[in-house]
């Protein structure tokens, strides 16, 4: 049917009617139909480009012819054949879709066999009028005013005069092409919630939605396409929206407004259902509207703009023990989030398509900063701003979510350039980051630089909406404790301790509550504490009631003493006098003593520190700040007075050793530190030879002056083989390193001892000469061995000993550290002389021996050992001075062992000197041998087996 006047187009189908003249009427009993089919009502259009040219061009698509389907009434056999009987339409019964089903296959329009009314509007999506109430308005005849004719045109109206008809979408007819003002999920939505087809959840039951229809305040049909004004809104329960999560279908809109005119958009929007990564309700608003918009050219252009923003229709969620968190929500610092805008600025977004998350962007591209204020676990509000996440309903299977968040870096949570997207900056805000320690507020509360949140899938009865629930895994936090010990170490990247997620502050005696990313070590250099210990142990809890602690600490509870295994793993790089591993001499340390710190205040711990008795202790270091008065500053202080026990060369029995050191850092910025550390009761014991005990070794550092260090109460006692020396301790100062002695000390070590030069004795035949006892002592402050060195005399003036006729001499030197014996030198010589003059003859004779021995260790660890003896004899004898003899007998024998070779040398020579008045003659004999042993030459007990030993024995005995 075509009417140019006013531009009418219709195709006529009939069903079961045939003609009779002019009419037409039923071909056989039963339905009877009328399909009227209109050209395409919409064409849709991609958003303009811009800025926009003259030669932009955006993709369009026009949508399919629709169908409006009558049929006859029971009562009324036939229709008049003319154009206006066929567009009186009055009589005729609308036919509708019905309230269940689905077009059959491969068509649009047909349901269960018959044809129905389905107008294809927006493109894509099948609509049909609500019920059979409702009626097409138009007019039959073409209205003409003032030589013009107005464009022929049908509008649908409601069952009630001035009431606006109801559309209900019944299927999507293909998928919409990208780009479009509309998505996909769009029209899936619209046919979802206002189609009366019932949706399953994952179990196969209904899901209760609320199938509002949409209401159209003008829904016109022309030959150009249909001017039509669409509304429609949703409401969801959270029952209903978790069965589409938990179903993995995508929840509907929440709202739709679409405005045409002649088939051509004016505005569209949608708002569609989705929820940030925080579990807050959004709806994500999008905006497309006709706009005119001059070109580079100056050409006017009339195209589509779309603009987004996302709304907040419940800026409230909680979080806790129900929220469905692993470890009853200790996991979240947080009670609750709000979002302080409930409107954002015009947005961009991702692509949806990219993953579970997409990013919400401003229209420059950077993120979108959504600003949030938190109530913390002691109702503190924390404001912060957090980048917005938008998630899907259709989150998949659980943990679907989790696995997709947008961070680099698995736990332990970093902050790298790959996590932005996870991260809030809080810039230095106190925050609780976990419950307070009963009857302790504030004692987990931090400045809190940035934190870093991830998602972990929702455990079962949880009350949140999606399939993953927020939680802080990780922060970056101020610890004031650990800047004074650590430069640069009070802003450290913290995550929950393992512990206090399980248990909470059950059966957590120290309180721990935080672990650091990466231990701190606090590293108090030698000179720093005295050079009495370095104890480098690493801290990386943050506890409630001791302050920072190592890991071994804050470990639940197994046995009421700490494993030695693990107490090493804390000190496993802290020295005692530089030598000595602190893992070596800590003593026994009841767990006990962990949750005892809490009780120690400021006096006690002084009381403790100052007492002389080894028993009285402070087994664990001890963290402390305290505030100074009127606001001048913070004192930090580390304090320890282990309980300790001897090992290798230091004997620590009685011993007592505290390290205190104390930071005052001012408001001025300034820092001031003081150290004092002081060991008594201290045995070095040396190779069972000598013992150096000292009463007192004290260290004290004070900003602007020189170390002070002090030793007091040393005293030396020789043992096993030199025993016999202290028979001389009548000749030696009272405590062996008294008045007289030497003590030198540096930042270096510690150098002590004395020389002492013993007068000469003469007593009858007897005399005793240069004879001197020297004893030095080095304690270095660096990974130095402790060194201790005696002697008697020395090699270049050794003492000379002579009785009667007999006389001899010698030196003795020992020197030995905590590596053992360094160095063993010695050498004794000894004979005798006589002489007897005649008058007409005289002579004389004399024997000398001597032994000299050396034992030293070489640069390999092992032993070079020298051994020699002499014998040297003389004798002469002169007649009248005209002839005189003399005869001169020398023996050498020499060892000598380097590593594993070894070598005997000997040597002997005999000298002949014969003169007769100014005659002379000297004749000198000399032999020499040296004996070479092979490094591999097999011992004397690797060649004799025992039986054989045994018989060798025997055969001598008999």
């Amino acid at each position: 049917m075509l009417r140019p006047q006013d531009m009418l187009v219709l195709e006529i189908g009939l069903v079961n009617l045939r003609q009779e003249g002019d009419r037409l009427v039923r071909q056989a009993p039963g339905l009877a139909q009328i399909l009227v089919t209109l050209p395409p009502q919409h064409v849709a259009e991609a958003a303009l480009p811009l800025p926009p040219t003259a030669s932009s061009r955006v993709p369009s698509f026009s949508a399919r012819p629709s169908t409006l389907a009558f049929s006859l009434p029971d009562d009324m056999d036939g229709v008049g054949l003319s154009l206006a009987a066929l567009l009186d339409w009055t009589r005729l019964v609308p036919q509708s879709v019905p309230v269940v089903g689905a077009p059959d296959p491969g068509t649009s329009d047909v349901f269960g066999g018959i044809r129905r009314t389905t107008v294809e509007f927006p493109l894509r999506l099948l609509l049909t009028h609500d019920d059979t109430l409702s009626r097409w308005e138009h007019l039959a005849d073409p209205f003409v005013s003032e030589g013009r004719s107005e464009l022929w045109h049908t509008s649908l109206r409601g069952p009630e005069a001035g009431g606006a008809p109801l559309l209900r979408a019944v299927a999507t007819a293909g998928t919409l092409p990208p780009g479009l003002p509309l998505l996909q999920e769009h029209l899936d939505g619209i046919v979802i919630q206002t189609s009366r087809h019932e949706v399953f959840d994952k179990n196969g039951l209904p899901i209760a939605i609320s199938n509002d229809p949409l209401h159209a305040e003008q829904f016109m049909l022309t030959p150009l396409g249909a001017s039509a004004h669409l509304h429609g809104s949703w409401t969801l329960d959270k029952t209903s929206l978790d069965q589409f999560v938990e179903a993995g279908r995508t929840a509907p809109l929440a709202s739709y407004d679409h405005i045409t005119g002649l088939g051509r958009d004016q505005f569209v929007r949608t708002a569609s259902r989705y929820f940030c990564h925080t579990g807050h309700q959004a709806l994500l608003i999008t905006e497309t509207r006709r706009v005119f918009t001059a070109a580079e050219d100056g050409t006017v252009v009339a195209g589509l703009q779309s603009e987004t923003h996302v709304e907040f229709p419940q800026p409230d969620i909680g979080y806790g023990a129900t929220t469905g968190y692993a470890h009853q929500g200790r996991e979240m610092p947080f009670r609750s989030l709000h979002i302080d805008e409930r409107v954002t600025p015009l947005l961009r977004v991702d692509d949806p398509a990219s993953g579970p998350f997409f990013a919400v962007l401003k229209e420059t591209g950077a993120d979108y900063l959504l600003p949030v204020t938190g109530i913390d676990q002691e109702g503190r509000k924390v404001s912060f701003r957090m980048p917005l996440l938008l998630v899907p309903s259709a989150s998949g299977a659980n943990g679907s979510i989790a696995a997709s968040f947008p961070h680099a870096s698995p736990a332990p949570a970093t902050f790298g350039p790959g996590d932005a997207r996870a991260i809030a900056q809080l810039e230095g805000q106190e925050l609780a980051i976990t419950e307070p320690l009963p009857g302790a507020p504030g004692s987990t509360c931090h400045p809190v630089d940035a934190l870093r949140f991830d998602v972990q899938p929702r455990g079962e009865g949880g009350d949140h909406p999606l399939d993953a629930v927020l939680f802080v895994a990780g922060a970056e936090v101020r610890e004031p404790a650990v800047e004074a010990f650590a430069p640069g170490g009070g802003r450290v990247q913290v995550r929950m301790n393992a512990g206090y997620l399980e248990r909470g502050f059950t059966d957590n005696p120290s309180g721990a509550y935080l672990t650091m990313n990466t231990p701190v070590q606090l590293l108090l250099k030698a000179e720093q504490a005295g050079g009495l210990a370095s104890p480098n142990s690493a801290v990386s809890e943050i506890t409630g009631r001791a302050g920072v602690l190592p890991e071994t600490f804050s470990k639940v509870p197994a046995t009421p003493e700490l494993p030695v295994d693990e107490v090493k793993k804390a000190f496993d790089i802290g020295k005692l006098l530089g030598i000595v591993s602190l893992t070596d001499i800590l003593g026994t340390i009841p767990r006990s003593a962990v949750t005892d710190l809490a009780q120690l205040s400021d006096s006690r711990i002084e009381e403790i520190i100052r007492s002389g008795d080894p028993r009285t202790l402070l087994p664990v270091p001890v963290l402390r700040v305290k505030e100074l008065a009127d606001g001048a500053g913070k004192e930090l202080r580390y304090v320890w007075k282990p309980s300790i026990k001897s090992s290798g060369i230091v004997g620590l029995e009685d011993a007592s050793l505290v390290l205190d050191s104390r930071t005052t850092v001012s408001t001025d910025g300034l820092d001031k530190s003081s150290v004092r550390g002081e060991l008594t009761g201290l045995t070095l014991r040396f190779a069972g030879l000598a013992e150096v005990r000292i009463a007192r070794l004290s260290f004290t550092s004070t900003p602007g002056g020189k170390p002070d260090i002090d030793a007091s109460g040393l005293e030396l006692v020789f043992e096993g083989a030199l025993s016999f020396i202290n028979n001389l301790r009548s000749l030696l100062p009272a405590d062996g390193f008294g008045k007289g002695a030497y003590i030198d000390i540096d930042p270096a070590g510690i150098r002590a001892g004395y020389s002492l030069a013993i007068p000469s004795i003469g007593v009858g035949v007897f005399s005793l000469q240069n004879l001197a006892l020297t004893a030095g002592l080095t304690i270095p402050f660096e990974a130095s061995p402790i060194r201790f060195r005696f002697g008697i005399s020395e090699r270049k003036n050794p003492f000379v000993v002579s009785v009667s006729l007999f006389g001899g001499g010698g030196f003795f030197a020992m020197e030995v550290s905590s590596r053992g014996i360094e160095l063993v030198e010695g050498a004794l010589e000894f004979g005798g002389t006589a002489s007897l003059n005649l008058g007409v003859a005289s002579g004389g004779v004399s024997i000398m021996a001597g032994v000299y021995f050396k034992l030293e260790k070489n640069a390999q660890g092992g032993q070079d050992i020298t051994l020699s003896g002499y014998l040297r004899c003389n004798g002469y004898l002169s007649v009248l001075g005209i002839v005189s003899v003399s005869v001169e007998f020398y023996l050498e024998l020499s060892y000598q062992k380097s590593g594993g070779e070894s070598v005997i040398r000997g040597r002997g020579t005999l000298s002949v000197s014969v003169r007769i008045a100014f005659f002379s003659k000297t004749v000198s004999l000399t032999l020499e041998r040296s004996f070479a042993g092979a490094p591999g030459d097999p011992t004397f007990a690797q060649c004799v087996e025992p039986d054989d030993w045994d018989t060798y024995c025997l055969a001598y005995a008999a």
